[in-house]
């Protein structure tokens, strides 16, 4: 490795600024007169290495990922609202029956946003959010596990889950709701409160824990 790029690589690792580190490696370069042509590429790296470290070690989300789970309640949620009356026994029983039901129900819409659900032990997970007016927004986040086959991270989570009623992640303990079958977990987020959340809440959670009871 050359000595531009091991002094660009120690700025971005000591600082934690890649940013900075790219500029550093702009000015440094042509200061020693490297040619724009080499200078462009570890600006590039640096600049790479912005975007694949953006969500932080804070951050469970894995953006910009969509599948047919995650956009399983758009249509089905569309026109509904919470408390729609759906037949839990239409839908299968995974992770993008459940999604789909729930939308059915009006408690989620739109596309969700897939999470790094290896991080708690699940076989998948996905977030939604949906806007109830200006003021209030209602986050969602669902996660479906083997539990035939659970990881030892898994069984810490669930085990947590079941004797504590959270479980921590980041050093934050997280309250999630576990369905009557054990196979999926929910934490449901209102960003408002009084009687009409408070019963929303409700609703949905009673819909989340009997599905496939």
């Amino acid at each position: 490795m050359s000595t531009n790029k091991t002094k660009a690589v120690f700025v971005y690792r000591k600082s934690q600024k890649p940013l900075f580190a790219a500029v550093f490696v702009l000015f440094s370069n042509l200061s020693r007169g490297v040619t724009m042509k080499k200078t462009f590429i570890l600006v590039a790296a640096a600049v790479l290495a912005i975007s694949c470290t953006a969500c932080g070690a804070g951050s469970v989300t894995a953006s910009g990922v969509e599948s047919t789970a995650s956009s399983a309640a758009v249509s089905s949620s569309a026109s509904s609202s919470s408390g729609t009356v759906a037949d839990a026994a239409k839908y299968s029983d995974s992770l993008k029956g459940l999604i789909t039901y729930m939308g059915a129900c009006g408690y989620i819409d739109g596309n969700g946003l897939q999470m790094e659900y290896q991080l708690i032990g699940a076989k998948n997970g996905y977030r939604y959010t949906k806007k109830i007016d200006k003021k209030q927004t209602v986050t969602a986040e669902f996660y479906e596990y083997d539990l035939k086959n659970l990881n030892e991270t898994a069984k810490k989570m669930l085990d947590s889950v079941e004797q504590n009623g959270y479980f921590t992640l980041f050093n934050k303990k997280i309250t999630p709701y576990r369905s009557d079958n054990g196979k999926y977990l929910m934490v449901y987020k209102d960003s408002a409160s009084g009687d009409a959340s408070t019963a929303r809440q409700k609703e949905a959670v009673v819909k989340f824990k009997t599905f496939k009871k």
